[in-house]
């Protein structure tokens, strides 16, 4: 446990801005980047922090502003954490020993879920989240700091469930993604550092992997407020499960005039399986295989961490339905898949998934909506006049 001493030191150093020289920096350092020695410098007390609504969730996973708050050592030690990363080696390290940490293990191995009600119970606690980062930042050596909080904190956050499992995703994207939560890059705290990490994970990826991060990375450092946020949820959210199809078909069948429950069974039989396939058999398989390190790659990337990207359900849903749709309303073809083209896009806006995962998901939709199609003997029917 750090002493009174030091304890006293490190909350001296808080007040000071991210790239101020501290006393005690190693002499290795490198210079401070030029371009970000030009950026103004911004007060901690006065950079945005992310507040109740700025990155949108199901209202029965918001985390409540007392939650939030008790989250908080979480970002306290993530930043401490990050504030060594101080040289292009020193990530190189941080990135190398969490490599050699969790080789070959499975996240179910490294992190399994709850199983029984107690478990389930404190897996819904954010004091528990909250006091095991703690405890890791506490208890690891200076010198291997940053790699044992950030173990904890995935751990933690793949744990999780619930509002926990939210107000920690939260915590960790504020302080090694704060783009996601509308902070500019010039006021961002850390951010040299946090590039420095960023570039030492991309580095070490495969070629396609690598691609794939970067341009996740290049979507996701879009300019983020409450208003785009809430925008992009929307369309998350209501086509979630496809559900926002039958909506709209209801309401193009209202608009001609001719309800027709053979429509209705023509989207409803390829939309469903192709969203029970993407959701269940496939994602789970994958799911079970999935290696420990690619939660930790994710955190360091700069995803959302505690979700399962590949392949993307909601995307699966979105291209499923337009192409049932475009069958029967062919002259709408266009805002169909404009439809479904928002949807994917949010998924990598709001920091949920991969452009890789999106792309898969999309893809395995439609395979999947046009087999069932194709044995329902769903073609696209004559365009015909609307009534006015």
């Amino acid at each position: 446990m750090a002493d009174k001493t030091s304890s006293t030191s490190r909350k001296s150093k808080a007040s000071k801005t991210d790239d101020e020289p501290k006393d005690n920096a190693p002499s290795t350092r490198t210079a401070e980047p030029a371009s970000e020695a030009k950026k103004p410098k911004v007060p901690e007390a006065e950079q945005p922090k992310q507040k109740l609504g700025d990155t949108p969730v199901a209202p029965w996973n918001m985390p409540t502003p007392e939650e939030k708050a008790k989250v908080e050592p979480v970002k306290k030690a993530l930043d401490e954490a990050l504030s060594k990363v101080t040289t292009p080696e020193a990530a190189d390290k941080v990135v190398d020993n969490l490599e050699a940490a969790f080789a070959g293990q499975k996240a179910d191995e490294v992190a399994p879920q709850p199983k029984s009600t107690p478990e389930k119970e404190e897996a819904k606690s954010v004091t528990k989240v909250a006091a095991s980062v703690k405890e890791a930042a506490d208890t690891a050596p200076a010198s291997l700091k940053p790699e044992r909080v950030i173990a904890e904190a995935a751990i933690q956050t793949e744990q999780a469930q619930g509002p926990a499992k939210e107000a920690a995703a939260q915590a960790v994207q504020e302080v090694l993604n704060p783009q996601q939560q509308g902070v500019p890059e010039q006021a961002a705290r850390l951010s040299w550092r946090r590039r420095l990490l960023q570039q030492a994970q991309l580095k070490r990826l495969k070629p396609l992997d690598a691609v794939d991060a970067r341009l996740y990375i290049a979507i996701n450092h879009l300019p983020h407020n409450r208003v785009l946020n809430s925008f992009f949820y929307f369309f998350t959210f209501v086509f979630n499960g496809g559900w926002a199809w039958y909506g709209l078909l209801a309401a193009l069948m209202a608009a001609e005039r001719r309800p027709n429950v053979k429509q209705l069974r023509n989207l409803a039989a390829p939309l469903t399986t192709a969203v029970l396939m993407v959701e269940y058999p496939i994602k789970f398989f994958f799911k079970r295989r999935r290696p420990f390190i690619d939660v930790v790659r994710a955190i360091v990337i700069g995803k959302k961490p505690g979700t399962w990207s590949f392949p993307s359900g909601h995307s699966a849903a979105a291209f499923g339905g337009a192409w049932v749709m475009r069958q029967l309303f062919p002259g709408l073809t266009p805002l169909f898949y404009a439809l479904a083209s928002l949807v994917a896009f949010s998924r990598i806006y709001l920091g949920d998934h991969y452009p890789g995962d999106v792309v898969s998901g999309s893809a395995l939709g439609t395979l999947f909506a046009m087999i069932v199609g194709r044995m329902l003997h769903i073609t696209p029917r004559r365009r015909r006049r609307w009534h006015h």
